[in-house]
């Protein structure tokens, strides 16, 4: 019977050493996943930053839209990333902005006031211009470093 009892520990013992291995490839497997998927939204996020540096220079957004838009991206991107670049243009714009009321707010202000916003928002937008085409710039040429900075491969495009 002991012989029994020793197969049975042993038939176990091998059960619970299995699954805690299968339990470690299953998390590290999923650990991989999330940091492709990561990887993936952070590529996602430069290109949209290209896009809009883009719609910039080419006068396709406003650039208090725009600076908004990228400060959020910006936000949104790890602190790690390097090379540094000195973008505080765009943050500190989006900060002026945000007095302006945006969506259904805006569309309940009345045309003057509305027009009085966009007035001072057009004016402010022509102040901050060539400081704000330079920080687009700054970013579209370190975009290409903090894309291989990611070390994203092509078959996670």
């Amino acid at each position: 019977m002991s012989l029994v009892w020793q197969i049975i520990l042993a038939a176990l013992i091998g059960l619970v050493i299995g699954t805690v291995m299968g339990l470690l490839a299953w998390r590290l497997w999923l650990a991989r996943k999330q940091r492709e998927e990561a990887k993936r939204q952070q590529l996602a996020v430069l290109d949209s930053l290209g896009v809009l540096c883009m719609a910039m220079v080419q006068q396709q957004i406003e650039l208090s839209e725009a600076s908004i838009r990228i400060s959020a991206l910006l936000d949104t991107l790890p602190d790690t990333i390097s090379p540094k670049v000195d973008l505080s243009d765009f943050h500190q714009f989006a900060e002026t902005c945000r007095q302006f009321d945006r969506g259904d707010s805006r569309q309940a202000l009345t045309p003057r006031v509305r027009h009085q916003q966009d007035s001072y928002r057009w004016q402010l937008e022509e102040d901050y211009k060539e400081r704000l085409e330079a920080c687009a710039q700054r970013l579209e040429t370190v975009l290409p470093a903090w894309r291989a900075g990611l070390g994203v491969s092509s078959s996670l495009r």
